[in-house]
């Protein structure tokens, strides 16, 4: 004989195909216990199923049917008869089966549930791809900031010695040597000690040098926290986008879950709308006719594509995100470690497109 287990928020109910309930195993009356057995029913076999199978099992029941699929159970494509039966009646069951006195325990505890599975879906939805997004626009503040801060600090140095920005290209390295030496006369780097005499900057007090000094060594801590935030960030991607990681590099991996808002939106994106992510303003102008059709958006910072003659720039940008494509839809859905075969893959599909075969 075969019967239906029908999981409820009052318990898990056992009824037969005449729509006759066979056995009821109600849940506790505490929302948050509920919401937590809801949940977890909808993935496994859970305590109060597996009783009502087991007396239903001495009665001689032997298959049991499910309304939806989880692991080792069979289930019905479509709602059932017996599904809709408990759905209508739910309110008349829970006081029959004394699980309420009234209607109105009834609608006061429904709504309590109804709070905690919300609670319950929101700290789900909080998933480790959330914090890519956070750490990625951190480090891009952190970067806008320090470039603005950088060329106050060669501005404000440079009254005391402007030959030093033709020398040193680096702002971390600028910050460096304002913070490690201050006046000019100190400074012991090879290419700068040998214009200190004939520079042209104004002579500044102590007060004045110790001030920019303080100043750079700000600088410097930013760049500190942005190394720090970097393997970081380098860290969560390895565990929530490892092959998307390999395919693209851990910025640009970064860039594109943020710009998507997630690492399910990217899976489920197409391979042409993932090498035009970053590029939307052309490609809006080139829908209302004032442009042409972009080839790539962020995904030219991918070094393949960067390496590619600007003929080829798109080609190239086409058969990364096809790569990036599958990469994430490998982290999101099945978290199989591919990464190096997609590399591989990538490299001898490019490798081809270079050679104008």
């Amino acid at each position: 004989m075969r019967a239906f287990i029908i999981t409820t928020f009052i318990g898990c109910f056992g009824i037969n195909e005449k729509n006759n309930i066979l056995s009821f195993v109600p849940f506790s009356k505490e929302p948050l216990k509920i919401a937590e057995r809801m949940k977890l029913s909808d993935i496994e076999i859970i305590p109060e199923e597996k009783q009502v199978q087991n007396e239903l099992w001495d009665r001689g029941y032997k298959e049991f049917v499910y309304p939806f699929m989880k692991k080792g159970v069979k289930h019905l494509e479509h709602n059932s008869k017996q599904e809709e039966f408990i759905k209508q009646n739910i309110r008349n069951l829970a006081i029959e089966k004394k699980f309420v006195r009234d209607q109105a325990e009834f609608n006061k505890l429904l709504t309590a549930i109804n709070l905690e599975l919300t609670k319950v879906k929101i700290k789900e939805a909080v998933g480790k791809d959330n914090f890519i997004i956070q750490v990625n626009g951190a480090i891009d503040e952190i970067d806008k900031s320090v470039n603005v801060l950088s060329e106050r600090l060669r501005e404000w140095y440079g009254l005391h010695f402007p030959e030093m920005n033709r020398f040193v290209d680096s702002h971390e390295k600028y910050a460096n040597i304002v913070e490690k030496f201050g006046s000019r006369k100190n400074i012991k780097e090879d290419k700068l000690s040998q214009i200190l005499d004939k520079s042209m900057g104004a002579d500044l007090a102590e007060e004045d040098i110790k001030i920019i000094q303080t100043f750079a060594s700000h600088i410097i801590e930013s760049y500190k926290l942005r190394s720090k935030l970097s393997k970081y960030l380098e860290k969560i991607l390895k565990e929530v986008a490892p092959n998307t990681t390999v395919v693209a590099g851990s910025m640009l991996a970064a860039k594109l879950i943020s710009l998507a808002g997630g690492l399910d939106k990217l899976a489920k994106m197409p391979s042409s709308t993932i090498q035009l992510i970053g590029a939307e303003k052309a490609l809006f102008r080139h829908l209302h006719g004032r442009g042409r059709s972009p080839k790539h958006g962020i995904l030219i910072m991918h070094p393949m594509v960067q390496k590619s003659p600007k003929e080829l720039k798109g080609k190239v940008a086409r058969a990364v995100a096809a790569k990036l494509s599958i990469a994430a839809r490998i982290d999101h859905y099945s978290k199989e470690d591919r990464g190096k075969k997609l590399k591989k893959d990538l490299e001898e599909r490019i490798k081809y497109i270079l050679s104008g075969k």
